[in-house]
């Protein structure tokens, strides 16, 4: 499958944790496609972040931040889409890694108005220790996963099968991403940058962690004809174990607020990389 040719932005969701972002720069300037920036988005404004940053200075790398003043991953994120100079962005969180084909891949099956959405791996708590501490390196489980997925299960890993990678065109891969329902992870998602300023962005009226970075966002690119498209298995990434920042309360919240959005129909955000 032919890799196209257009200049694409990684955009990579951070919050202090410098260690696991290290491990992310690594798995990036390893990736087998290797023509694209990287923007760190920080949801923040870290002297030890800047300080970490400087060591990369011989990739092409853009560092967004803003004060920080509590949960503002939205605003974060329309900061760093404006500040990106790539036609082409890529979205994951600050504690997930690519498997090193991973932005390949995204770039291989992008389209215009068509959103590419991935999943994720979550390692349990003794696999993320290991690769925090740089006992176990995150090329060894891409390569020996099948012969691992008795202590990933031992370890309590989450959605195993989604560390399964698979070829595109493969028969497999092509039923599992045939099914409709398709859900958008704001950790592993892409789309070219002119469909998500159709949208406006981010809603910036979200201000606490749960749906507005990613559910939100398949409601409103849906009316514009902009289609969600699975890739499961096709663009893999290890989540790394860490305590859950959000609860229901903030699900219910959040939900009320996009359920009165949908009532008054603002498909195209006002709160957004433009303010209307």
């Amino acid at each position: 499958m032919a890799v196209n040719n257009f200049k694409v932005s990684i955009i990579i969701s951070v919050y202090k944790d410098l260690e696991s972002l290290g491990l992310i720069l690594e798995s990036l300037i390893n990736q087998t496609y290797k023509e694209f920036e990287i923007v760190v988005s920080e949801d923040g404004n870290s002297d030890e972040i800047k300080e970490f940053l400087k060591k990369y200075n011989n990739i092409n790398l853009v560092h967004s931040y803003h004060e920080d003043i509590g949960w503002r991953k939205n605003i974060a994120l329309n900061n760093a889409v404006r500040k990106s100079s790539g036609e082409y962005l890529i979205f994951i969180d600050g504690d997930v890694i690519p498997y090193s084909n991973f932005i390949e891949r995204h770039i291989q099956l992008s389209k215009k108005q068509e959103v590419l959405c991935g999943k994720r791996l979550e390692l349990g708590s003794f696999f993320s220790k290991l690769i925090r501490d740089n006992t176990l390196s995150i090329s060894f489980i891409e390569r020996f996963y099948i012969f691992l997925l008795l202590f990933l299960i031992i370890d309590r890993a989450r959605h195993i099968e989604e560390g399964m990678s698979l070829s595109p065109d493969g028969v497999l891969s092509k039923r599992i991403n045939s099914k409709k329902r398709i859900m958008l992870l704001g950790c592993n998602f892409s789309c070219f940058k002119e469909d998500l300023e159709s949208i406006n962005g981010f809603d910036e009226d979200y201000n606490i962690p749960s749906v507005g970075e990613d559910i939100d966002l398949m409601w409103r690119f849906k009316y514009f004809n902009i289609k969600l498209k699975s890739i499961r298995n096709l663009a893999n990434m290890f989540h790394l174990w860490h305590p859950r920042n959000w609860n229901r309360t903030h699900r219910l919240s959040n939900e009320k607020i996009m359920k009165e959005k949908r009532f008054k129909k603002e498909y195209r955000c006002k709160n957004g990389l433009i303010k209307e």
